[in-house]
């Protein structure tokens, strides 16, 4: 995992695993969304299941902003986070909340099972 993260279809979702020393970055942001609008469209499925540790570092509300709008890049997303011991956060709530706006729908979970319950209960595909 030299970049931090791994994405590869299962199933009837994309997954994303994302490395214990994984950096949030703009850097990196651009090729992890084209890689994951490339395989929803591959697979006609718009399920993404991200998988890893919670980031624990603070970032500026400018780039959670950012990021929640680059959710956008894969249409009709459902994007589901699956962080052991998750707690939710400011920053994770105004990240839901940008998504949202871009009409995707984004959920937090601490538990994987409910996670994929939730993805492939609620989404089209």
């Amino acid at each position: 995992m030299g970049k931090g993260y791994e994405i590869e279809f299962r199933e009837d979702h994309v997954h994303v695993h994302l490395s214990p020393n994984y950096a949030f970055d703009r850097a990196g942001r651009e090729e992890i969304w084209r890689r994951l609008s490339e395989l929803c469209s591959e697979n006609q499925t718009c399920r993404v299941l991200v998988e890893g540790k919670v980031p624990f570092d603070e970032r500026p509300t400018a780039d959670i902003v950012d990021a929640g709008q680059h959710t956008a890049a894969v249409p009709r997303l459902w994007l589901a986070f699956h962080f052991d011991d998750f707690e939710p956060t400011d920053q994770s709530e105004v990240f839901e909340a940008v998504a949202a706006s871009k009409g995707v729908r984004v959920k937090h979970f601490a538990d994987r099972e409910a996670a994929l319950r939730w993805l492939r209960n609620n989404s089209p595909q």
